[in-house]
């Protein structure tokens, strides 16, 4: 990986991108930010960068260090295993209610462990495949 980011950092010094401009974008590309944040950035009054320069490079960078989106994910797994907790406490006490306590809890109880076993597989199936967006 660093042997691309330095002939990224060559290609855009040489089209006059400045090199203290590089390195931010490149931390903030590893650090997760969001693209139009870098841009918005890097084309603001005080660093003055080329847009269409700009946005090339940042391709480039998201492109290397494994997409766009590659830390979007964390938001799903904890959902799911929010509801995970959620589909294993309904599920226990499903079984656990007595039948002296009428059809109707346990009929409330069954409700609601389908709708997390639900939203469960919702968020999980997306975040596996890296399309869970928040």
């Amino acid at each position: 990986m660093s042997k691309k980011i330095d002939a990224i950092k060559e290609k855009y010094l040489s089209l006059g991108v400045q090199e203290k401009n590089f390195i931010y974008a490149c931390k903030a590309v590893k650090g997760g930010k969001k693209r139009e944040i870098i841009l918005k950035n890097l084309t603001s009054d005080v660093r003055k960068e080329n847009f269409e320069v700009s946005e090339e490079m940042l391709i480039e960078m998201f492109k290397i260090n494994g997409g766009e989106f590659k830390y979007e994910n964390r938001g799903g797994y904890l959902y799911s295993t929010i509801y995970l907790v959620a589909i294993v406490v309904l599920g226990l006490l499903f079984f656990t209610v007595n039948d002296s306590n009428g059809r109707n809890l346990k009929f409330k109880i069954g409700i609601a462990f389908i709708l997390f076993l639900f939203l469960f597989i919702k968020t999980l199936i997306p975040t596996i495949k890296g399309k869970f967006r928040e």
